[in-house]
């Protein structure tokens, strides 16, 4: 704070907010994909909303994970604001063996001493959730997601939950002969495993589910470009977490994570202010704008359960090493003075990684003006407009693939 603002500022009372998360993307360069360090950015208070941690009583539920969001709204909205939001949610790092929390999350007030002019660290507050908005004038977007199709687009055919149970035997979109849904990746991973020399045989796979309106240029050879307009469109992606083999009415069934969003950034009601969150009030109304009030995108909530239902469409994926596909995301290095690029996603899964930072046992340390941003070991929900029909509504969906970013550029 010291260093942020000088000694003449005539402000008596400055806030901050700091979270742990478990790397930083590093940008200087095409081959750097993320490293250790600090992120800043500096918004006005107004644009900062938290929730702080409840107290926990004795045989009470587990305080819930703490995320961190920020939302990118143009300054100058259409009369329709959902057409010009992004939001990015993040898990923070887990730091049980730093400081014996679960994660680290927390607001700061500094006052300004009033015989050495210098801000002092007054008082603190865990939170639990905080959400960071950003008003740009315009937001360009861009996905990086590793990952490689396997088998072929099929229909679902029956399903309940976040269960898959049938899919379609052909690829026909008007296919309605159905086989157990596990069947298509008990054959095709085998064989992926074996052509690709994958030694300890552990492979993660993601579905995505397409409704059928989902317009693409060639369902039958899914590029990285065809993933990411399907995604546009309101497609979601979703982690195969476990299924296969089984027998009589269990046979061929998977189980697809169904979270899309983080349960802490989707209550907004519950966030206040920073001045607010330092001096509570009983009868205090949250000063969220409209925009945020109705939570992290539009989603209904009581159907975030029920991840495809029959006649969507479904293609599987798996994740592929990530320093394959950077190349499309441009280097922060020549960032314009002025437009603040924010990059999230996932810590990527190569271990050598953290090896090229140290150079003769020293560390390299690299200032990256204009940039923030934050990676995750656990997740990310990347929220985004859609239009249909006619209107523009929110979609999210969960990214927890090793090496995937959202990248979005302001002006």
């Amino acid at each position: 704070m010291r260093q942020l603002y000088s000694n003449h500022s005539n402000t008596s009372t400055r806030y901050a907010v700091a979270a742990v998360i478990d790397k930083i993307p590093d940008g200087s360069a095409p081959n750097r994909l993320e490293s250790e360090g600090l992120s800043l950015v500096v918004v006005d208070k107004e644009n900062v909303h938290g929730k702080a941690v409840p107290p926990r009583r004795f045989g009470g539920p587990a305080n819930e994970e703490s995320d961190l969001l920020v939302s990118i709204r143009n300054k100058q909205p259409s009369q329709n604001p959902a057409d010009v939001i992004y939001e990015v949610g993040l898990r923070l790092a887990n730091t049980v063996f730093v400081n014996g929390k679960e994660s680290t999350l927390f607001g700061m007030r500094w006052t300004r001493d009033g015989t050495t002019n210098a801000y002092t660290l007054a008082s603190t507050i865990d939170l639990t959730s905080c959400a960071v908005t950003s008003t740009p004038s315009s937001v360009g977007v861009s996905l990086t997601l590793p990952l490689y199709p396997i088998g072929e687009r099929r229909k679902v055919i029956a399903s309940m939950g976040n269960i898959l149970r049938q899919i379609s035997k052909s690829s026909d979109p008007t296919s309605q002969e159905p086989i157990p849904a596990s069947s298509e990746l008990e054959k095709d991973l085998p064989r992926y495993i074996k052509e690709h020399n994958i030694t300890d045989q552990r492979v993660s796979v993601w579905a995505l589910v397409e409704k059928p309106d989902v317009m693409i240029a060639d369902h039958n050879l899914p590029t990285q470009d065809d993933l990411i307009q399907s995604l546009t469109q309101g497609s979601k992606l979703h982690r195969v977490v476990s299924g296969g083999g089984g027998w009589g009415k269990k046979q061929g069934l998977l189980s697809l994570d169904p979270e899309v969003n983080f349960s802490g950034s989707a209550r907004r009601d519950a966030l206040v202010g920073l001045d607010q969150l330092f001096n509570p009030s009983t009868n205090a109304e949250s000063d969220l704008p409209p925009f945020l009030a109705k939570g992290l995108v539009g989603d209904d909530l009581s159907l975030l359960s029920q991840v495809a239902t029959a006649g969507d469409f479904i293609q599987f994926f798996v994740s592929v090493d990530p320093t394959g596909v950077q190349g499309a995301v441009a280097s922060d290095a020549n960032a314009s003075d002025g437009n603040i690029t924010y990059r999230f996603g996932m810590v990527s899964s190569a271990e050598e990684i953290a090896s090229s930072e140290a150079v003769d046992g020293t560390y390299k340390i690299t200032v990256l003006p204009n940039c923030f941003g934050a990676l995750s070991e656990k997740a990310i929900a990347y929220g985004q407009p859609v239009a249909q029909g006619g209107e523009t509504s929110e979609s999210c969906t969960k990214l927890d693939i090793p090496g995937c970013r959202v990248v979005l550029n302001t002006v």
